[in-house]
């Protein structure tokens, strides 16, 4: 059997109530040449038996059991090894895609000679996976918009006003990820894609966002792309020395100050995470010593005036940008 223009890798835990839909969004696209690569994470639920019901007996799904439950970065990581495409695609198990993405992605790519190709989010209710939504970024326009390491890493900067990039679900060629070996770190929790696409451009990857909202995002009440009890922030300082480390001698000057910028900016929202769950727990002292050992965080504390103005501002006819997380 030849093998197909795309892989579609879906991590599943604890997936039973919604990963039909998921499933018939790829059965419903309209490039028929993929196959789906479902990644069961130890769920404890009925998660295989549904999927594999919504199946349907389709050779092209094949599902994956991974020996423990290790996180989505490692999921996505098995998945990956099991893929024969010539794209990688990764759909989430509580969203969908719009039945013309994986052809319009494919050829938007090829023609253009990229590597890594990502479309805007449709933002959706997540009861109402196929209802109406609204654009995560909002771009004007058709033509795509190239991105290298410094764009990507700005726009995933902690602090910004913009939508962060690192939402999006970008689709990669996996003959690039071979040849450089490329996969997500495995010990990330949080911001595992904002890292898997760094590496790509490190490694000299042709990137570009397509204005199109083609990929069905559930938004839920409590986003899952926060870890509660833990500091998200803190969860990510590992990263960037191995990175800098692993890209010695291949990142411009450029490229190594948005590193140091990103490192700086998650260090002060660090700080200011780390003061907010003290004062939370009434631990005064806990939460002087975050504010005193990142100065800079104190400005964090207007954001909560802001946000009241910006939902006075909403009363009287102002619509902000939606975002997520």
């Amino acid at each position: 059997m030849a093998a197909p223009k795309v892989s579609v890798v879906m991590p599943a835990y604890k997936a039973a109530a919604f990963i039909g839909l998921a499933i018939a969004s790829v059965r419903a696209q309209t490039l028929q040449d993929w196959e789906l690569i479902i990644v069961d994470d130890c769920s404890p639920d009925d998660t295989a038996a549904v999927a594999m019901a919504a199946a349907g007996g389709d050779p092209r799904i094949k599902l994956v059991r991974a020996e423990q439950n290790g996180g989505v970065a490692r999921a996505r990581n098995l998945g990956n090894n099991q893929a024969a495409g010539d794209w990688i695609a990764v759909l989430d198990s509580d969203d969908a895609f719009e039945p013309t993405r994986l052809e319009t992605l494919v050829a938007a790519a090829e023609k253009t000679g990229l590597d890594l190709i990502a479309d805007d989010l449709l933002l959706v209710q997540f009861e109402a996976l196929m209802g109406e939504g609204k654009p995560y970024l909002g771009q004007p326009g058709t033509d795509l918009k190239p991105v290298d390491l410094p764009v990507w890493l700005e726009g995933n900067r902690a602090g910004i006003k913009t939508p962060m990039l690192g939402y999006l679900k970008p689709m990669v060629r996996r003959e690039f990820l071979l040849r450089h070996d490329i996969s997500y770190v495995p010990e990330l929790r949080v911001a595992e894609d904002c890292w898997f696409v760094a590496d790509l451009l490190a490694c000299g990857a042709r990137f570009a966002i397509l204005p199109a909202p083609l990929y069905r995002y559930a938004v839920r009440p409590a986003s899952l792309s926060r870890t509660r009890g833990d500091n998200v922030y803190t969860l990510q300082r590992s990263v960037y020395a191995p990175f800098l480390k692993r890209h010695a001698g291949r990142l411009s000057a450029t490229g190594v100050r948005a590193v140091r910028r990103h490192e700086s900016a998650l260090k002060t929202a660090e700080a200011f995470e780390g003061f907010a769950m003290a004062m939370r727990a009434k631990n005064l002292p806990k939460a002087a010593g975050w504010l005193a050992s990142r100065p800079q965080a104190a400005a964090y504390l207007t954001r909560p005036l802001a946000a009241r103005l910006e939902r006075l501002a909403g009363r009287l006819g102002y619509r902000p940008r939606l975002r997520v997380g």
